[in-house]
């Protein structure tokens, strides 16, 4: 982790550009809140496109005005938003300043679901510069937060990443229980773009352990589940994976497989020019939501 800073169900058909430009004219007409939302709706939008600086500047103009509203609510969650743009901008330090300040903000404003949020944003911030067991720290209790709060797929999602430090930690036995964990937790909220990546994850532990038919296998499921999940870009590469390894596994299981790969690179459609983007922001960085 995905973010889903605030709800903005109608912002992916508007131009940020505009948005910013009514929100400039609404606070000379004194309309300091609406311009807050409309800079707090530009930035979401320029973070679904992975352009985070102008999303940073968004999240810090509605900042300011919420700032000058007193408008606790407003400061908490722009908070929390600018942070996050942070980590996305690999601003370690300042992502850590920031989500610290949000994590109290929400606290003081009693809203558990936010302070949960921020504490996730605390782990990936702290991981990210280099504070592997701070990072830890923070994992465990968002983990927590998000259990008490029954939000299953907060909790996948904080589990998960908390797996995938372990792979970067290269400690296998605790990567591997641990992304078990959020592929179980997946599976309940059926949620199949997660369960697709922890069993990619999963295949890539077994490939780096030598086991290829444990690894061909995890793979071929990814791919279904991510085919299912209509992300086809990353399924054909995980099905191309596990037809790699065809000639490496036990005839039985290349018997068994070889079909699943045929019908599924069969059922993908044409790759575009679009597929395999490397411009396209990652929902599952912070797949979070301060509402």
């Amino acid at each position: 982790m995905n973010p889903e800073l605030e709800d903005s169900n109608d912002d992916d058909d508007l131009d940020p550009a505009e948005l910013i430009e009514q929100a400039a004219a609404a606070v000379r007409e004194g309309n300091k809140d609406i311009g807050a939302k409309l800079y707090n709706a530009a930035g979401n939008i320029y973070m679904s496109v992975a352009e985070f600086e102008e999303a940073h500047e968004c999240f810090d103009e509605s900042l300011k005005l919420y700032k000058e509203l007193n408008d606790q609510s407003g400061i908490s969650d722009a908070t929390y938003n600018l942070g996050v743009a942070q980590i996305n901008l690999e601003r370690w330090s300042e992502a850590v300043s920031t989500l610290e300040g949000a994590k109290s903000l929400f606290e003081k404003v009693k809203n558990e679901s936010g302070a949960a949020d921020a504490e996730y944003g605390l782990a990936l911030a702290s991981l990210g510069g280099g504070n592997f067991e701070e990072a830890l720290e923070f994992f465990k209790k968002a983990q927590k937060s998000y259990k008490t709060l029954g939000n299953d797929q907060g909790e996948a999602s904080v589990i998960m990443d908390m797996g995938a430090a372990y792979v970067d930690q290269e400690d296998w036995i605790k990567a591997e229980a641990t992304i078990k964990k959020a592929l179980k937790l997946y599976k309940d909220v059926d949620d199949k773009a997660g369960v697709a990546d922890a069993l990619s994850l999963l295949g890539d532990i077994a490939e780096t352990q030598g086991n290829e038919k444990k690894s061909a296998e995890l793979f071929v499921e990814a791919a279904q589940n991510y085919y299912e999940a209509e992300i086809f870009d990353i399924a054909r590469e995980v099905v191309e994976r596990a037809e790699q390894k065809m000639w490496d596994v036990p005839k039985t299981t290349r018997r068994r497989l070889r079909k699943v790969i045929d019908d599924l690179i069969d059922a993908l459609p044409e790759e575009t020019e679009d597929d395999g983007d490397d411009d396209v922001f990652d929902e599952d960085l912070l797949d979070l939501d301060t509402e």
